[in-house]
């Protein structure tokens, strides 16, 4: 089973905080003065001592107890705590001088606790195991190590390197919807300009009709005018001859009337 660590803060002093040595944490002296069996005593740190008791003790079972192990050949691994209310409130003060939960899990982490579950509060070491008290001396409180100046400056480079790499991607992110954008409004442009110049087109095949039909009713207009005037003409010139002629001859004989 994976666990992650309870907390990322470190607390380098060799006395862990408000959880000392001796019958400290007032009402909770006798219930956890009792020596662990099968470890020599003094040889524990105050903290790992009184989680254990805590944890085996049967009275406080429904606030903080080991989690059943499934596998009944061998203890629980894994404690966990029930009610936080009631452990903040009734046991963590048995265990120190104050009610700081936060104190109680950053001990957890300098002893290398590990939470289980990031839901619940539940916690494991490899060397604290119900029925095996022999082995919490193998339990050790970290240190913090020095860091040297070149591991700094990697520390540095990779965050840089991170930092660079985030950065990079959300350029090409960005870049990638810009390119989609100018797609996208090339096509509106183009769907655009196909619709211009079908509706060009059509107005210049409308006019175009027009056109014909208005030059057809001018030849027609033409043609009918043409056919009156020559009519008219037709018919002047053959009404006009005859009257000529008659009037002619009436002059003539009319002279010849007054010669004789």
């Amino acid at each position: 089973m994976e666990g992650s660590d309870v907390e990322e803060t470190i607390v380098v002093s060799d006395v862990s905080e408000d959880f000392s040595s001796g019958d400290e944490g007032g009402d909770g002296e006798g219930l956890l003065a009792e020596p662990i069996r099968g470890v020599r005593n003094g040889a524990l740190p105050p903290f790992v001592n009184k989680l254990y008791n805590m944890v085996c003790n049967k009275e406080t079972d429904s606030i903080i107890s080991w989690v059943p192990n499934l596998n009944v050949s061998d203890g629980a691994k894994i404690f966990a705590i029930w009610n936080i209310d009631e452990f903040i409130n009734n046991v963590l003060p048995l265990m120190s001088k104050s009610k700081n939960f936060d104190s109680f899990i950053t001990q957890l982490n300098n002893y290398g606790f590990k939470k289980m579950f990031w839901d619940y509060r539940e916690y494991a070491h490899e060397w604290f195991q119900e029925g095996k008290p022999h082995l919490l001396k193998n339990i050790k409180r970290r240190r913090k190590q020095a860091i040297s100046e070149s591991e700094k400056l990697q520390r540095e480079i990779k965050k840089l390197e991170s930092a660079s790499t985030e950065q990079d991607n959300e350029l090409n992110v960005f870049k990638a919807y810009v390119d989609n954008t100018i797609s996208n409004q090339k096509r509106i442009l183009e769907t655009m300009a196909r619709a211009m110049k079908s509706t060009i087109d059509h107005h210049n095949q409308v006019c175009k009709m027009h056109g014909i039909e208005n030059n057809n009713d001018a030849t027609q207009n033409s043609t009918l005018v043409g056919e009156q005037s020559h009519k008219t003409s037709a018919l002047g010139e053959s009404s006009f001859a005859p009257s000529c002629e008659i009037q002619a001859k009436y002059i003539s004989t009319k002279n010849a009337r007054k010669n004789n």
